[in-house]
C-alpha cells in the first residue's frame, strides 16, 4: 500500500466515526494504523490506533480495544514518547477490566495487571493480580507469580522464572510476548533510575536488578540504540549518561530524591516508597 492509501482509509474512518458507525470506524482506523506502521510512521500509527480504541470501546469490543491501545503505546515508544507509552498501557489496563466484566473471564484481569505494570500503575497492577489469583482456576499460577515479581522489581528472579516455569505452561507466541514485557519493564526501570541519577553505572544496575553484567549490558545498549533509553553510553566508565537533547536537566537537577509518579504531570513508569527513609 502507498501512503495515499493510508490517508484514504483514515479519512473514511473519520467519516464513519462522524456518522456514529463505531464498529466500521474501529476497523478502518485499525487498518489505517497497520498501514502507517508498515511505513514506519509511528506517530500516525499511534494516532490511528488510539482512534480505533475509542470506537472499539464505544462498540463494546473491550478486549480488542485494549490490545489496540497497547499497540498504540508500543508505537509511541519507538519514537521516544515514553510518557505516552505508559499512559496508553494504563488505559489498556482499564479496558481489560471492562473486558473481564463483560466476558466473565478473569484472565482479562491478569492481562490488565501486565498492562498496568507497563504503565507504571503498580497499585492497580497489584489489585488486579490479587483479583486474578482469587478467581482464575488453574493454568495461570506462573503468570501471576511473574507479575508479582515484576511489581517488586525482582528482575533476576523473574528472568530465571520465565525460562524455568513460564516457558513450560505457555505457547511460543505467549512466551515471546512475556519476554518482551520483561524487557520493556526493565528498560522502564533503567530509564527512571537514569532520570533520577543523571548517570548510572552498569555495575550498579547489576546490583539493583539481580541480572548478570552481560545481560544488563546487552539490554541497555539495545535500549539506547532503539531510543527506549534517553542516554549515552560511556564505554570507558561503563556508565549511562543522561541525554541532554531529550531531557530537561534543569528539572532533573532540582530533584533531591528519585522521581515519583506523583511528581509528574503524566504518571511515570515507577513509584518509590520513601516512608522508611
Amino acid at each position: 500500500m502507498e501512503t495515499g492509501d493510508c490517508r484514504e482509509m483514515e479519512e473514511t474512518a473519520n467519516q464513519r466515526a462522524a456518522e456514529g458507525m463505531n464498529q466500521e470506524a474501529f476497523e478502518l482506523f485499525l487498518e489505517a494504523g497497520r498501514c502507517w506502521q508498515r511505513w514506519e510512521s509511528f506517530a500516525k500509527t499511534a494516532d490511528c490506533y488510539e482512534r480505533a480504541y475509542e470506537h472499539g470501546m464505544l462498540a463494546q469490543e473491550y478486549t480488542k480495544a485494549a490490545e489496540i491501545m497497547k499497540n498504540a503505546g508500543n508505537a509511541w515508544i519507538k519514537i521516544g514518547e515514553h510518557d505516552k507509552f505508559e499512559i496508553d498501557h494504563q488505559i489498556a489496563a482499564e479496558a481489560h477490566i471492562l473486558a473481564a466484566e463483560k466476558e466473565k473471564n478473569p484472565n482479562r484481569l491478569l492481562d490488565g495487571a501486565y498492562s498496568a505494570i507497563l504503565g507504571g500503575d503498580l497499585e492497580l497492577s497489584r489489585q488486579l493480580i490479587h483479583a486474578a489469583a482469587e478467581t482464575i482456576r488453574g493454568g495461570a499460577k506462573e503468570l501471576i507469580n511473574l507479575a508479582l515479581m515484576l511489581t517488586e522489581y525482582q528482575f533476576g528472579d523473574a528472568a530465571r522464572y520465565i525460562d524455568a516455569a513460564v516457558a513450560r505452561v505457555v505457547d511460543r507466541r505467549k512466551y515471546f510476548e512475556i519476554k518482551e514485557i520483561f524487557r520493556l519493564v526493565l528498560i522502564g526501570f533503567v530509564r527512571t533510575t537514569l532520570e533520577s541519577e543523571l548517570a548510572v553505572s552498569l555495575s550498579s544496575l547489576v546490583e539493583s536488578t539481580g541480572l548478570g553484567f552481560e545481560r544488563i549490558r546487552e539490554i541497555v545498549l539495545k535500549g539506547i540504540e532503539t531510543g527506549l533509553i534517553p542516554a549515552y553510553f560511556d564505554r570507558t566508565s561503563e556508565e549511562l549518561v543522561i541525554d541532554t537533547d531529550r531531557t530537561d536537566l534543569s528539572d532533573v537537577r532540582r530533584r533531591k530524591r528519585p522521581i515519583l509518579s506523583t511528581d509528574l504531570e503524566d504518571p511515570g513508569a515507577w513509584d518509590v516508597d520513601l516512608e522508611d527513609e
